[in-house]
């Protein structure tokens, strides 16, 4: 994916290498460098008239002593420290050749995704460990009143498959004593297959919800003045504008759903992004960011070509329940 890169900005390639144990190749910065002591991915400056990808692939060779042998976009981060700008370009590499051999004296090692964190790296790390750790696919619910008798059936068969790993119980309709209890229900199948739940609701209704992750609205994004829940719980906002993108990524939010892109929502101000106002917008956000609004599991690709994290997607998961 090619990006306008402003003048002020440090382009900066960085490759996370994925192994099959689900680890990833980390060393950690030499003492007398820029944030000495933390960790960090292997990669380093673009040179001028160097496209990313040639940048990825002799950094690899110069750091670590392996070429690249397949790899692919994970996520952009314009990031400002109170001493530079830098543009983080990250790409995930799941093949290469040759050994691990570090080339300049650095201590490097494999570490799990899941004990990543955040205090370890760099702070324009923070939207990198969230989208290795989060999937590319985000189901949402659709509305409960719409099939009240088979909706738990539904939603048991979806959070029974291996592909889904986080689902968000979005249900606007119901009041918060009906939706308290549907998400009870739900959390118990959740825990039972090892799914996260996400409820869109107030900070009130998570705190009767034992595990329970949050969604903000919108609306509800714009008067939150402080991320409401802990780091070890999933914390994303829908947005469709630019001022809502920056509070998001303000909060230290995990996710954004960025829409519509193909479909006009039912919010008042909305537009049709398109896949190029979705993609400019991307560019804007230090966090993850899943695409909404008319797409279906065929979109995935271009969503993540687009620079997003991936989809998050209602009728088309629903409907292959029923296929099923």
């Amino acid at each position: 994916m090619t990006v306008s890169i402003e003048k002020e900005y440090i382009h900066v390639v960085v490759a996370v290498i994925k192994n099959s144990k689900q680890e990833v190749l980390v060393s950690r910065r030499k003492a007398d460098a820029h944030l000495g002591g933390l960790l960090e991915f292997p990669g380093g400056k673009v040179e001028e008239g160097e496209l990313p990808e040639d940048a990825l692939r002799r950094e690899l060779l110069e750091e670590i002593n392996i070429n690249a042998s397949s790899f692919c976009p994970l996520i952009q981060i314009p990031y400002s420290y109170s001493d530079r700008n830098v543009l983080l370009d990250v790409f995930l590499v799941e093949s290469f050749t040759g050994s691990v051999i570090p080339q300049e004296s650095q201590e490097v090692f494999w570490k799990n995704i899941e004990t990543l964190n955040d205090i370890d790296f760099p702070a324009a790390n923070f939207g990198v460990l969230r989208a290795l750790q989060l999937p590319k696919l985000l189901p949402i619910t659709p509305n409960y009143s719409e099939d009240p008798d088979n909706f738990l059936i539904y939603f048991e068969k979806l959070v029974c498959r291996d592909v889904i790993q986080i689902i968000q119980l979005r249900s606007h309709e119901l009041n918060d004593n009906e939706y308290l209890a549907l998400a009870k229900e739900c959390s118990a199948l959740c825990k039972r297959n090892g799914v996260a739940l996400i409820l869109n609701r107030d900070i009130q209704t998570l705190n009767v919800v034992s595990g329970a992750n949050m969604h903000l609205t919108s609306s509800r994004l714009l008067k939150t003045t402080s991320r409401p829940l802990s780091d070890q719980k999933i914390v994303g906002a829908s947005c469709h504008n630019l001022q809502e993108i920056q509070h998001a990524n303000s909060l230290g939010l995990d996710y954004i759903m960025l829409g519509p892109i193909l479909e006009k929502s039912t919010f008042k101000d909305s537009v049709n992004l398109g896949w190029v106002g979705f993609s400019n917008l991307v560019k804007k956000s230090i966090i993850p960011v899943y695409g909404i609004g008319g797409l279906s599991m065929v979109d995935e690709e271009i969503c993540i070509v687009n620079g997003g994290q991936g989809i998050a997607a209602i009728r088309d998961i629903w409907r292959g329940i029923l296929i099923d």
